[in-house]
């Protein structure tokens, strides 16, 4: 098998020789890799990946999950061939354990931490949509004049990374399409049912709609006490998710002792049970 496969890899050098071969056929290669890519998209996970905040393609994840169990089936047979034994009921198990272990389903470990993955970037995300509204608010509050919508926009965006592309599409579409079109869309990337997104969105809408600076200036002395409660909010919502990892981490050394003293107990038994076995008390 080794000697038949150095022969096709050597024709197959000797075949792209040429310079001219070899661009037809990489790009020949190339294009079947990219269809066989497209037939395993998956969309869900895909969209798993980009709530994650990954950029990585779905098709590659698949292709990596098959591979890795089809490469583990091989060398499994090829040893076992190589060695004379018969292929092991276990190997094919194994490799169904690497699918079933990296598919993207909730309740499993690859899904799981894509929605953790989730959480945080949503965490993030809102962490720097306040930050955000705090530098507004400043801006606007500016005894010695404020910067306008769209140029605030494009100067604070370089500042933040969960909503920088958002921001500086933001500051594109309020020159060309106007502030509240612009604000309507950007808040329209959020989801409908966000916790304080409305309260953002009536704010700007509200503060970029008044013509007198002084009046724009009060209204957001009034609203400080929503946009401070959800700091607040925002915080707690943080801290909680932190310290939810932090219990499972605390707990899981617990776990492992409790298991420990299990185990311990049932071979202590089974010590004695070996040594008494012709006892009566222990049949």
């Amino acid at each position: 098998m080794i000697a038949v496969t150095g022969i096709v890899y050597l024709a197959i050098l000797v075949f792209v020789s040429s310079s001219s071969r070899q661009e037809r056929y990489v790009l020949r290669l190339g294009v079947k890799w990219k269809a066989f890519g497209e037939k395993v998209q998956n969309e869900r996970l895909q969209h798993l990946l980009n709530q994650s905040g990954l950029s990585i393609s779905a098709a590659k994840i698949t292709l990596f999950r098959y591979s890795a169990a089809l490469i583990y089936l091989l060398v499994q047979m090829v040893g076992d061939f190589v060695r004379s034994e018969p292929l092991s009921i276990y190997d094919p198990l194994i490799a169904a354990l690497i699918l079933l272990v990296t598919s993207p389903q909730r309740v499993l470990p690859l899904g799981w931490l894509l929605v953790w993955l989730h959480q945080k970037t949503l965490i993030q995300k809102d962490g720097e949509l306040i930050s955000f509204i705090r530098l507004y608010e400043n801006n606007r509050l500016r005894k010695r004049g404020y910067v306008e919508f769209g140029a605030f926009c494009a100067g604070t965006a370089s500042h933040f990374n969960y909503i920088r592309q958002d921001l500086y599409e933001l500051s594109e579409r309020a020159v060309d399409e106007g502030t509240e079109r612009a604000i309507e869309w950007f808040c329209g990337k959020f989801p409908e049912n966000h916790a304080f997104i409305n309260d953002i969105r009536s704010i700007l809408l509200a503060t970029e709609g008044m013509d007198d600076n002084t009046e724009a200036a009060n209204y957001l002395r009034e609203q400080g006490k929503i946009i401070t409660k959800i700091s607040s909010d925002q915080y707690l919502k943080k801290w909680s998710f932190i310290g939810d990892i932090s219990t499972i981490i605390n707990v899981i050394p617990s776990i492992a002792t409790f298991l420990m003293i299990v185990c311990l107990a049932m071979q202590y038994i089974m010590l004695i049970k070996g040594n008494f076995s012709g006892v009566g008390m222990f049949q």
